[in-house]
């Protein structure tokens, strides 16, 4: 893949895909995390999750969530077996530790354009198209609660050129300014919208502006991860990869 690192967050172009994505930590090291995982030559995840709890346990945890995920990947990628597998083979993990985890999980096909997203109790993505954002519908439970449960469905969106999806974690909508107010979903749709044109990059880090201008002066308790997914073309075209 086309990945490059880039301090504590990474940019992904191949697929047809711009995916750019970064995990800021509060006071303490958590459990957020993001992914960018490779199935085949057209087909690749993007997973934003955030284990319950802080410090170093909720950060050991999320390391064993994640390792967990791209075996269930490599064992069957179909997006809802793998939100189904890792309930199952995290479910040990979690409950021992008494905590839960949520997880988005993307899967995209760069041939078909086709995205794929199964949801484990976790922020709905947002999709800008045509200068307009929309809210996926999946939901879900998230993983750890119930051992024997078989998600919510998949649900599947066809994206053009241009389109963009954007993943992000409650430390980035439940972020504090002034008067107790938080930075909420409604004025992250908005600073979306207002990035029709811009690539992933500079869409994540206007968005991240965007929240350092409101919550300037105020400490804040959660990590905030956040992953831009922009397509740029078909994968396999000229441009596209």
């Amino acid at each position: 893949m086309g990945e490059v690192i880039t301090g504590n967050g990474k940019i992904l172009r191949a697929y047809g895909l711009e995916v750019s994505g970064c995990s800021l930590p509060a006071e303490q090291v958590g459990g957020d995390f993001f992914e960018f995982i490779s199935c085949d030559e057209r087909t690749v995840f993007a997973v934003i999750g955030d284990v319950m709890g802080k410090g170093f346990h909720a950060a050991r945890l999320m390391e064993t969530i994640r390792h967990m995920l791209r075996e269930c990947i490599r064992i069957n990628p179909h997006p809802l077996e793998v939100v189904r597998r890792l309930n199952r083979v995290g479910w040990d993990e979690l409950r021992k530790c008494g905590a839960f985890a949520t997880l988005c999980l993307l899967c995209y096909d760069g041939i078909a354009g086709r995205l794929s997203c199964v949801n484990a109790g976790h922020h709905p993505p947002l999709l800008l198209s045509d200068g307009k954002v929309k809210v996926a519908r999946c939901r879900g439970v998230a993983l750890g609660l119930l051992e024997d449960y078989l998600g919510s469905g998949v649900e599947e969106f066809f994206l053009a050129d241009g389109d963009a999806v954007v993943l992000y974690t409650d430390g980035l909508v439940e972020a504090c300014g002034p008067g107790e107010q938080r930075y909420g979903q409604e004025r992250l749709k908005e600073i979306v919208r207002l990035q029709n044109g811009a690539d992933a990059d500079r869409m994540k880090q206007n968005i991240l502006s965007d929240l350092e201008t409101f919550t300037r002066g105020f400490s804040q308790k959660d990590d905030v991860t956040l992953v831009v997914m922009k397509v740029t073309g078909k994968a396999g075209e000229r441009g596209g990869n």
